[in-house]
């Protein structure tokens, strides 16, 4: 089951990068650092998790708020991407 929802994660954060990478209209330089923005981004909101003590689940006060957070973090993550992918893709 954990396999299972790993590959579902990576599939949300992988597919829009993959079809950022897939477009035909922006030069090659351009879809390729779209790509890498869309794929890197949800690092930076995990990165938060394990780089803060508090969200990493060592929390000695407000344990709940923090374990909150982590769980909003998280859910940022999975849809970041698609968000950027919107975003970066619309026109100009």
């Amino acid at each position: 089951m954990r396999i299972l929802l790993v590959l579902i994660a990576f599939g949300m954060i992988a597919v829009p990068a993959l079809l950022a990478l897939a477009r035909t209209d922006l030069p090659r330089g351009r879809r390729i650092f779209n790509a890498l923005v869309i794929f890197l981004a949800p690092a930076f909101a995990l990165g938060l998790i394990h780089g803060v003590p508090e969200l990493d689940g060592r929390a000695l006060q407000y344990p709940v708020a923090w374990t909150t957070l982590r769980l909003v973090l998280t859910a940022l993550a999975l849809i970041l991407p698609w968000c950027l992918h919107v975003w970066l893709s619309g026109r100009r």
